[in-house]
């Protein structure tokens, strides 16, 4: 039986396309063409999914950032999703630690450690603006301005963590410079931008960060003027908190005393300012101070600057400030630094620690030159060292302490076993048992940016011991059943310039 020819001609096109490959999705075509030319970066996506938010967005971000990727669009795709996925980080900006001891001993030292890791919303959000700049200025612009801004801490004295906002203020200098077209700066865009984030500064932390980014930005004359009064009033607004005032002054005055004079050098009346500036130093030095951050020495050098460069006897605004001027009306108490380690707790092992490390009947360890694996082969040396670990693993809580203070003890002991442990087989018990610490802890539950500072500490001081040491570490990282570890050593191997 023959067709016709027009079922003939219907028959042959339904047979060439049945024969003829069907037109694969374009997106399809895109990750499949990632995934072989980046399997080890696609593989730290995928691992992404399977971590809290911080840990996902700060993935993306490195991924983002590597050196070897060289697909824009891609690029750019995971730098909107890390920025997306920030907005669901329960840690709304850093904080940092007052101060540091040569050895931690306190949850607040750990907790500085974690927010070092820039994995608060803030910090996160900041790092996909900056690297957006390099891809794609207007996509900055618009990230940058979706940015939602945390209202900072009102600090009481027993508070030892102290807002950081630096980053973010960096940025902002960094996007009126660079992230507007000339004709969004004809508009004046860039100066609406630095207006709008001094009408909600509250905070003492923000005052230098903002002088600084005011000073560094590039503005013709007119603009300098009036966002100078855009900031005394900004100083007016700022809330008295003797813990943020007193441990950012130093740098607050220094990047103020820049930016008078640059106005100086241009022309601009910098008077408003100073008297404004004048009245925030009164307000605070005067106020409530707490017991340990300065006291009348500090006011003596803030009175001394004050006085040899911006003061007038003139203008009854910026007359020189005298002592009385800057008298305390009240002092307050000290920065609980929650020390989880005791002074003779410490001590007792701390002594053990030496003799580990020094060898017993050493003399004073000043000068004391440790003992080499070599002189560590020794009976003696490897029972107390056997003991020492023994102890750490059975450690219990003390009366009335909670998860986390026995965790940091456990965890400060084997920071010390790592630095006496004989290379080999000693050492790599050691970081066996520090990775199980990790690992099983709750505190990843309860407080999972504290937990990380600990993870950080431990990767500082493997990373001291040498490649093979590190490579043992990062091997039982990924291998230890926790999202989070292993996502942390795969990044370590794929991006190992992240770390």
């Amino acid at each position: 039986m023959r067709m016709s020819g027009a079922v003939a001609a219907l028959s042959m096109v339904i047979w060439e396309a049945i024969a003829q490959p069907q037109s694969a999705d374009p997106r399809a075509d895109v990750l499949r063409k990632r995934r072989q030319t980046y399997p080890e970066l696609c593989r730290v996506v995928d691992l992404a999914q399977y971590v809290p938010p911080e840990f996902a967005a700060d993935a993306l971000l490195r991924v983002a950032g590597a050196p070897r990727n060289r697909d824009r669009e891609w690029r750019i795709e995971l730098l909107e999703q890390s920025f997306e996925m920030s907005v669901q980080v329960p840690e709304l900006n850093r904080q940092r630690i007052l101060g540091k001891r040569i050895v931690a001993r306190s949850r607040t030292e750990i907790r500085s450690l974690g927010f070092d890791q820039r994995l608060d919303r803030l910090s996160l959000q900041s790092r996909a603006v900056r690297e957006m700049m390099s891809l794609d200025r207007q996509k900055a612009l618009q990230m940058f301005q979706r940015i939602a801004w945390p209202r900072l801490h009102k600090l009481e004295c027993r508070d030892a963590l102290i807002d950081h906002v630096d980053e973010y203020y960096s940025l902002l200098a960094e996007m009126v410079d660079s992230a507007f077209t000339p004709e969004q700066r004809a508009r004046g865009q860039h100066i609406d931008l630095l207006s709008r984030q001094m009408s909600r500064m509250i905070s003492a932390v923000e005052v230098g960060a903002m002088a600084k980014a005011v000073s560094s930005s590039t503005l013709a004359d007119e603009e300098l003027a009036f966002l100078s009064s855009r900031l005394v009033a900004a100083l007016d607004q700022i809330q008295t908190d003797d813990r943020s005032f007193s441990a950012s002054l130093s740098g607050a005055d220094l990047e103020f005393h820049h930016l008078v004079r640059i106005m100086g050098t241009r022309g601009i009346s910098a008077g408003g300012l100073i008297s404004a500036y004048r009245r925030y130093l009164v307000r605070n030095l005067a106020g409530n101070r707490c017991a340990d951050t300065g006291g009348s020495e500090l006011s003596s050098e803030v009175l001394d600057s004050f006085n040899q460069n911006l003061a007038s006897a003139s203008d009854s605004n910026r007359a020189p400030l005298t002592p009385d001027d800057l008298k305390p009306s009240k002092t307050q108490g000290h920065a609980d630094w929650e020390i989880f380690v005791d002074d003779a707790e410490f001590n007792r092992a701390w002594q053990d620690f030496l003799d580990l490390l020094l060898g017993k009947g050493r003399g004073s360890p000043l000068g004391a030159k440790p003992l080499s694996d070599e002189q560590k082969n020794t009976l003696e040396w490897r029972t107390q060292f056997d003991d020492f670990l023994r102890q750490i693993d059975e450690a219990r809580p003390n009366a009335g302490d909670s998860e986390h203070r026995l965790f940091y003890r456990k965890a400060t002991a084997l920071h010390g076993a790592l630095r006496v442990a004989r290379a080999g087989p000693d050492r790599e018990r050691v970081i066996r048992q520090y990775v199980a610490l990790l690992q099983s802890s709750n505190l990843q539950r309860e407080s999972l940016l504290e937990w990380y500072g600990q993870v950080q500490r431990s990767v500082n001081s493997i990373r001291g011991l040498g490649p093979e040491a590190s490579e043992v570490f990062l091997d039982e990282l990924e291998r230890s059943g926790s999202a989070v570890l292993c996502l942390y050593a795969v990044v370590s191997r794929v991006i190992p310039e992240a770390k």
